[in-house]
């Protein structure tokens, strides 16, 4: 049993398109860093769209559950959330090609109180809430800071192509280039803190160190693609408790179900 099936028998994720690879050339080219700041970046857009939708009718319909107007509120805000849990799901399949594992299904009820309480039971509504609300925050920031910084390293890689075209002004003298530092009297003025790049030559050391940049941070890169994922597979799929007893049926061995039982 290779090293893939003894993941998938325990459950432990596997990463087919967020690999780490060891030689940083491929890395750089591979389909998992650019899924991944695909990724990243959706997410900052939609999760935040629904962080405001998902918030604001919550608290509006728990407030108005006080003259009974909230309760039909309730059961499609619950409803809302799953549909939303389960866009989560397929957004993921841009770094996990092969899916996150299904979510439960809602308990059958009849009747609008069964259906209330069914609905807020669920335990896709109450973690959904979770992902959506809670943890919104730290994921949002670790996004957005590893995608800027990803963002700038790969712009700092042109550099030689748009430098010149970055108006700067001096004490009244006019100049093109890009500044990394403070340069309060110009490139070469007193109190000059930094690194300018008003030359090609500047520009090909300046593209230099921002390659090597971005080379080791599409690492981070990838793993906070996995940090995201991993945190949806937590809350909103969460886990089956017999999924392990159900792989060791499907694997192949004495205990393997037979094909067409």
């Amino acid at each position: 049993m290779n090293t893939e099936e003894m993941a998938s028998l325990y459950g432990i994720p596997v990463w087919k398109r967020l690999r780490m690879y060891r030689n940083p050339v491929r890395m750089l080219f591979s389909a998992g860093v650019w899924a991944s700041a695909w990724y990243l970046f959706s997410s900052m857009v939609v999760c935040t769209v629904l962080f405001c939708v998902i918030t604001s009718i919550t608290v509006t319909s728990t407030a108005l559950v006080i003259v009974w107007a909230g309760l039909p509120l309730l059961i499609g805000t619950a409803y809302f959330i799953r549909g939303c849990a389960a866009m989560e799901r397929g957004r993921a399949r841009a770094v996990v090609p092969d899916g996150l594992p299904p979510m439960p299904p809602m308990d059958d009820a009849e009747g609008f109180f069964a259906t209330l309480r069914a609905s807020w039971r669920s335990r896709v509504t109450k973690r959904g809430l979770v992902y959506f609300s809670v943890l919104y925050v730290p994921l949002f920031v670790l996004d957005t800071v590893v995608w800027v910084v990803w963002v700038v390293f790969l712009a700092g890689v042109t550099v030689p192509i748009w430098y010149r075209y970055i108006p700067r002004t001096f004490d009244g003298r006019h100049m093109h280039g890009l500044e990394y530092g403070y340069f309060p009297n110009g490139p070469h003025g007193k109190d000059a803190i930094g690194f300018w790049i008003g030359s090609d030559l500047s520009a090909a050391v300046a593209a230099a160190a921002a390659l090597v940049l971005l080379i080791a941070w599409n690492y981070v890169l990838v793993a906070t693609a996995r940090v995201h994922v991993s945190a949806v597979r937590a809350t909103v799929v969460g886990r089956d408790p017999m999924a392990a007893a159900r792989r060791v049926l499907d694997s192949p061995g004495p205990l393997s179900t037979p094909a067409g039982r």
